[in-house]
Parts: structure tokens; sequence; C-alpha cells
């Protein structure tokens, strides 16, 4: 037995000093890291069915469904706010008081006043403008028989022509102050 707890040549053995227990064969009893575990077996736990609306498939599903809602609702309420189909409908002329009175349907919207002499001067009076009307004082001498009027939304930058084509393609319309009701 002396010859086992010797250690061959230049070799430590550990677990075989006088005074400790002894360990790995000689043991007698269980050998080290042979046999039973540490840690108990885990039983495979049973897969629980996840109802439809819960599977993440649906739920992305859902979820991108919203969002396409939303951004449908949103476009629409844009669409509506930023409506560029702004129209002159109506445009008339009377005389009240001495001063020329236009009056125009269309929306609530920024529109754009010029008077158009007879040798075709354009004069800007869109300063006039008060919603859907326009008052134009005959104190002012801007305006005479040969002259004519021209309402469009006020976003329109092409050149300003009594043209109806060119009023049309304008979403804007003309008049003349020989036509005014008096």
């Amino acid at each position: 037995m002396t010859d086992r707890l010797m250690p061959p040549s230049g070799h430590a053995v550990f677990g075989h000093a006088p005074g400790q227990p002894v360990l790995g064969e000689n043991a007698g009893g269980r050998a080290l890291g042979a046999g039973s575990t540490v840690l108990p077996e885990l039983a495979e736990a049973p897969d629980r069915e996840r109802s439809w609306w819960r599977h993440p498939a649906m739920l992305v599903s859902m979820i991108l469904t919203f969002l396409a809602l939303a951004g449908a609702a949103t476009w629409w309420i844009i669409s509506i706010v930023t409506d560029d189909s702004v129209r002159v409908d109506g445009l008339s002329a009377s005389v009240e008081g001495g001063n020329l009175h236009l009056d125009w349907g269309g929306p609530d919207a920024a529109y754009a006043l010029y008077a158009v002499d007879g040798d075709g001067g354009v004069t800007d009076l869109t300063q006039l403008v008060r919603g859907t009307e326009a008052w134009i004082p005959s104190a002012a001498g801007v305006a005479d028989e040969s002259t004519c009027f021209v309402v469009r939304p006020a976003d329109q930058t092409a050149e300003v022509s009594l043209d109806a084509a060119s009023l049309d393609a304008q979403r804007g319309a003309g008049i003349c102050a020989a036509d005014a009701d008096a």
C-alpha cells in the first residue's frame, strides 16, 4: 500500500498526506465526478397552444393594419386642409354708392385681384380683397368703364390675362366694369 502513496518520480500527489482524507480510488466511497449529478434533471415543459390572436404574425398584422389606417386618415385630413382646388366661381360686379363691389364664390382662401386697363396695363389690387369680395372706391381712380378685373387664387404666378382659357387654367375669373350692375 505504500507503493501507491509514493508519487512517481517528480510528481506530487494530492490528497495522500497524513491526516487528510483519502481521495480517489482508495476513498472506499463514491468516486468523484462519477454517478449522480449535482443539479436535478428538468422535465420538458409541455408546449402551450397560443390563441390565434396572440400569435406573433397576427400581432404584427394588426399593428401594420392600424398604422396603414392611421396613415390613410392622416393623408385624407391633410389633403382636405391643403386642397389646391381653390376656384373663383360666379364673379359679379355692382356699383353701390359710387363704389365698385366685386363678389365671387369660393372657399375661404387667399385671392389676388388685378385691374387690367384698356391699354393692357395691370394693377395689383389684392390689398382690397376681404374674403370673397372686394370694394374698389371710385376716389381711388383705378377703374373706369374700360377697366376689367381678374380674380384668381393668390398662389397663381402666371401672367395676368383676360383670355378665357388662361383664366380657366388659373382657376380664376374676369369681369369688366362696364358689365357692373348699377
